[in-house]
């Protein structure tokens, strides 16, 4: 259940953010570059809070939740990509590997920010 609760928060903050970085690129608020750079950054910001969340409520071994929910995250980019078209080449190899990272590396910060029960 919380591997699913995680998928749904990840998915919805990145629909979210990448809605909000459209919407500024089609009103031409922010430039082609800066879109680019922001899309960078969301991907950045969106799988590193999402290992936060999963770190927060495992109970021990971040790293492995971190692995275990980019692994899902993985699959299921690739499913989207084999059901769309897409042909999986080096760059979406190390997009996917760059994403693992990220998330094991949030996961392992966020099993260290779990709130102290009194």
């Amino acid at each position: 259940m919380k591997y699913l609760k995680t998928m749904i928060f990840m998915i919805s903050m990145l629909l979210i953010l990448n809605l909000i970085s459209t919407i500024l690129y089609y009103f031409n608020i922010i430039s082609s570059n800066v879109n680019t750079i922001l899309k960078y950054i969301i991907f950045i910001v969106t799988f590193i809070s999402s290992g936060i969340y999963i770190g927060r409520r495992s109970n021990k071994r971040g790293f492995i939740e971190g692995l275990k929910i980019s692994i899902i995250t993985i699959i299921l980019f690739f499913l989207i990509s084999i059901i769309f078209g897409y042909k999986i080449n080096i760059m979406q190899i190390i997009y996917y590997l760059i994403c693992m990272i990220i998330i094991v590396f949030g996961s392992v910060i966020g099993i260290n920010f779990k709130k102290v029960k009194k």
